[in-house]
């Protein structure tokens, strides 16, 4: 969708910069190998995957409000203060609201699975299961993951994500000197399954709300 294309744009180049973080992992390998100091490309990859996706997960929020406000389109849980509400000049009233939307998520990683299904209910019911029915689509049964396993993978995710920005990957035992393994497999799964939910987002976001799905 059009409103989306800078953010997803933007997504996708971080998407693809995660990817060439491993093929430099492949490369530092081929130079010096068993080179413990090789993981550090991964856990990068690792890392601007994931804060790509918190970051775009931001993006749809603020550009999706915006186009509702501006259109008179329905959301849920979204609570403006009166003094925004009541700015006179439409315009000046709408930015005001995009940024008080901004800095009222801004503190708020979606990467956890809890708070990324508050934000998307925000403008759409179930989300985690409208997510589920576009990821699976044309998969065969046996490779279907239901709400709950997406959701786990992606609290899973989100917990390696912050071993790495707030522990420096670091393993508590043995007084702190090794690093929790990290290894080129698990990290190209997690990009590829950050992008599946990545792609899906704005056709979930962007549903309009029925008379009956608004509180």
């Amino acid at each position: 969708m059009e409103r989306f294309s800078g953010a997803t744009a933007t997504f996708e180049h971080a998407i693809e910069r995660a990817r060439q973080m491993v093929a430099l992992f492949d490369a530092l390998t081929a130079l010096r190998p068993h080179e413990p100091a090789n993981d550090d490309a991964l856990r990068s990859a690792y890392f601007l995957a994931v804060s790509s996706f918190d970051f775009f997960a931001h993006e749809l929020a603020a550009v999706e409000a915006k186009h509702r406000f501006t259109n008179g389109l329905r959301t849920r849980n979204i609570h403006l203060p009166m003094d925004v509400m009541t700015i006179a000049d439409e315009e000046a009233r709408i930015a005001t609201a995009e940024t008080h939307v901004r800095q009222t998520n801004s503190y708020k990683a979606f990467v956890d699975p809890a708070k990324l299904a508050e934000l998307l209910s925000c403008y759409c019911l179930k989300p985690w299961d409208r997510l589920a029915i576009l990821i699976n689509s044309g998969l065969p049964e046996i490779e279907r993951k239901s709400p709950e396993h997406i959701k786990g993978q992606l609290k899973s995710v989100w917990k390696r994500r912050n071993q790495i920005a707030h522990e420096a990957d670091v393993n508590p035992t043995l007084a702190g000197v090794s690093l929790w393994p990290i290894d080129k497999v698990d990290t190209e799964i997690t990009i590829s399954f950050i992008c599946s939910i990545g792609a899906h987002m704005p056709k979930v976001i962007s549903e309009p709300l029925l008379d009956d799905e608004v509180e």
